[in-house]
């Protein structure tokens, strides 16, 4: 322990001495053991930490699966009943729908984000309300539900943390409701953090006993102690498997049901994301321990007179090299400290970057388990960069170093082999996050680039969502909407308002089953599927999609007329190729019998994307509101200048129509198509900044071992000037020098990045993991960095005085 000690006070000593030479190294190793410390702080939160939830590895969720469709559905009020009485794997099975309520009578109308739960629902989550109670089994009954739980912020921001709130009444969609209960700040619900207040659901006897694929619950279920995800996942297959053979013309031949856990659940579709992000900065990580080893064996080599007078009196090599490693550690420890600084810079621009759909990130935090990976990232990698050179300074003859003039040329010469290996090794990682980069950039661009189908400029979103109980009917609704509609447009600067169920880019879906005349599915074939839109008459005028055939809605749709729909060119692909769709008929009838409700197409418009621009193209059918009738709607408002600016007009043209009727979600549809983008671009422009941050670190690396080449070669390129070389021959030399050891760089990346680009497949749109131009492009830009790296110390070689060189020792 002793020596431990010295070796420690040696080493503070010596980075002490030399403060340039520590402060590079503590700063090459903070960019690196931050940007590790600030993805692991991400990976940490989203795929190691569990859910905030008692128990949570037990808790799962159970959807509908559709294979030949690939979609993951909720499921419906039915299965739900089905679920949780006749399945024994779990001890609690509750459900949660989307709930927009208007919130009256306590200053401006406000519209709230809630969700409908099933009573057992706080319990499935081992949560208990902060204040009052939970639902009980009685209030979860048609009729019985007029009681709400409130989410903590919504207690604070509406009602001043009122102590006695527990037992008040508040009017809910023109209906009052009463206050049991207030969560604790911690709970957020699973489906929708952004959850304010929840209400029982109250399914029907008529939903509860009605079909499987009215599909609208979201269903989390917890595991018996005991039972396995895979025993449930056993258990739930062979219980569809049942449903489908007692009710076969009920579901699709490959229909079957998922269950997935919770945790799975939540990261979704960024874990790959995240684990590439994870080993690129690994990658750059690996280039500064790379670099700093070079700084230490360029050091070393100053060293080896030091170390050899050290052996020669009679020091043992173990003992200095477990010195040297004592003074990399030392450096890797302070690097780390300084890399924490860089880790809560980088973890605050995540947070305050990250798109709507990774909000969890503001869960992100640095915390003790992310210290103590910073601490063993930092003592690792001392080590790792201190190995070599502290094993390469001892290996010196001390008889030739001693010798005067020796200088050890032999451990020298030794020591720059190894430092151009480590060179090599830097490019061909850097080699390989660039083209990785380079193709997540391609793929960004190809992704921008497509067209949505719609105009999203100038276009406002606002949502609308109508109390049951002011507006009780189809007619009243539609009755509002008219009017809502007509006050908009008299707003100056409007030139259209469009109004949809489902508007594209909005989070929301809206799908259906239907029946095509004259189709007929081949066996094993999904039938007739796709989103199912209601809209008004100047829905495609406003949106700015194109007619294609027929015409669209008029004033004349009504419920006493034809029913009506138009559909979208990739439905007249699929289903009538080569046929006029103008007269064709659908229906949603189960069975078509001489009774058919049948539904005449009379327009076409072109396919619009709805849930994202790279999204699999299902068929679209639009229905006219007049006929199908709508409580919530979103208009899509057509302005001449910046939509937000219009906003408060918007707001109050709705309210002169109704002054209880609240806008929410208020957005430009830019915005949302920004949005939906989001995570590919945090993605994109993280690699981007790696791979970046690897090739500045190479480039030093290129420039450290060709400038001390230089310094090496001197007396042999200042005879070799004395003999008659021209300056251009001593700049070819050196040139050349840097281009063999970035041209073997570059061979041994491209043939790593063919292999490790074929992991991120997935995170690519319409772009090959193999494609040439972002090889090519990655090649360019390493061999450009080569020439730049390596031109300053060939110029300073070209420049030699070869008097002056050939009195260097």
């Amino acid at each position: 322990m002793e020596g431990l000690l010295q070796d420690f006070r040696y080493g503070v000593r010596r980075l002490l001495r030399t403060p340039g030479f520590s402060a590079l190294v503590i700063v090459t190793l903070a960019l690196g053991i931050g940007a590790n410390t600030a993805i692991f702080s991400v990976v940490n939160a989203l795929l190691l930490r569990p859910l905030p939830y008692e128990n949570s590895t037990q808790l799962v969720t159970i959807e509908h699966i559709y294979p030949s469709i690939d979609l993951k559905a909720p499921v419906s009020a039915r299965g739900f009943n089905d679920y949780r009485t006749l399945t024994r794997g779990f001890s609690r099975v509750a459900v949660q729908t989307g709930w927009g309520v208007n919130l009256t009578g306590i200053g401006e109308p406000e519209r709230l984000n809630g969700a409908r739960v099933s009573a057992d629902y706080f319990a499935t989550y081992s949560a208990q309300p902060a204040r009052g109670r939970g639902f009980l089994p009685e209030e979860d009954k048609p009729g019985n539900n007029r009681v709400v739980v409130l989410s903590d912020a919504l207690w604070k921001r509406r009602f001043g943390s009122n102590p006695n709130i527990v037992g008040t009444t508040i009017s809910l969609n023109g209906e009052p409701h009463q206050i049991v209960g207030v969560m604790p700040p911690t709970f957020r619900s699973f489906f929708n953090r952004d959850t304010e207040i929840w209400t029982p659901v109250a399914l029907t006897e008529a939903q509860l006993t009605g079909g499987y694929t009215n599909e609208f619950l979201s269903l989390t279920a917890r595991l018996k102690p005991g039972v396995t995800i895979e025993a449930a996942r056993i258990e739930m297959t062979q219980f569809a498997e049942r449903l489908k053979k007692d009710n076969p013309d009920n579901f699709p031949p490959d229909w079957t049901l998922g269950v997935t856990p919770l945790a799975e659940k939540a990261t979704g579709d960024i874990r790959t994301p995240l684990l590439i992000l994870l080993g690129s900065v690994g990658f750059v990580l690996l280039i500064a321990c790379a670099n700093v080893a070079n700084l230490l064996l360029a050091r070393a080599a100053g060293r080896l007179k030091e170390v050899s007078v050290r052996l020669a009196l009679g020091a043992k090599r173990w003992q200095l090299i477990r010195q040297l490693l004592t003074e990399s550690v030392l450096l890797g420890v302070v690097g780390g400290v300084a890399g924490l600084g860089v880790a809560v810079l980088g973890v605050k621009a995540l947070v305050a970057t990250a798109p709507p759909q990774l909000a969890v990130l503001d869960t992100v935090t640095i915390d003790g388990g992310v210290m103590l990976f910073t601490l063993f990232v930092s003592v690792f990698t001392g080590f790792l960069f201190g190995l070599a050179p502290a094993l390469q300074s001892t290996r010196a003859n001390v008889n030739d170093t001693l010798r005067e003039g020796g200088r050890g040329a032999i451990a020298d010469r030794s020591g720059h082999r190894l430092r151009r290996i480590f060179v090599v090794a830097e490019l061909a990682l850097a080699i390989t996050l660039l083209t990785g980069a380079g193709l997540l950039i391609r793929s960004f661009e190809r992704l921008s680039s497509v067209n949505p189908g719609f105009n999203p400029d100038n276009l406002l979103t606002v949502n609308l969502s109508l109390p049951n109980s002011k507006y009780p009917s189809d007619t009243t609704q539609i009755q509002f909407f008219d009017r809502a509609i007509a006050s908009i447009a008299t707003v100056p600067g409007v030139t259209g308002v469009a109004a949809v169920t489902v508007m594209p880019f909005s989070g929301g879906w809206s799908t259906g089953s239907f029946t095509v005349e004259g189709f007929t599915p081949r066996e094993n074939q999904q039938g007739p599927w796709g989103d199912i839109r209601i809209v008004n008459e100047g829905y495609a005028e406003a949106m700015g999609i194109p007619m294609v055939a027929g015409r669209f809605f008029n004033s004349g749709d009504r419920q006493d007329g034809q029913q009506v729909a138009v559909v979208d060119e990739e439905m007249v692909k699929r289903f009538w190729p080569g046929a006029d769709p103008v007269g064709k008929r659908i229906t949603f009838d189960d069975n078509v019998t001489d009774t058919t409700r049948w539904i005449h197409v009379v327009g076409v418009v072109g396919h619009s994307a709805q849930e994202g621009l790279d999204a699999d193209h299902r068929v679209q059918v639009y229905f006219p509101y007049r006929q199908a009738g709508a409580g919530n709607m979103t208009l899509g408002i057509r302005t001449l200048g910046d939509p937000m600016s219009v906003v408060q007009s918007v707001r109050q043209a709705v309210l002169r129509v109704d002054p209880q009727q609240p806008i929410a979600r208020i957005e430009t549809m830019a915005n949302l198509i920004a949005q939906s983008v989001g995570p590919r671009r945090l993605s994109t422009t993280l690699l981007g900044l790696f791979a970046g941050l690897a090739l500045l670190l190479s480039a030093l690396g290129i420039y450290g071992v060709v400038a001390h080449s230089v310094t090496q070669r001197t007396q042999e390129l200042g005879v070799r000037m004395a003999l008659g070389a021209a300056r251009r021959d001593v700049l070819a030399i050196v040139m050349m020098q840097g281009f063999r050891i970035a041209g073997v760089g570059l061979i041994a990346g491209l043939l790593g990045a063919v292999g490790l680009t074929r992991l991120m497949t997935t995170q690519l749109y319409q772009v090959e993991a193999t494609d040439p131009v972002s090889f090519a492009g990655a090649a360019v830009v390493l061999v450009g960095l080569a020439l730049l790296a390596t031109l300053l110390p060939a110029l300073r070689a070209a420049r030699l005085d070869p008097v002056q060189a050939l009195r260097e020792e």
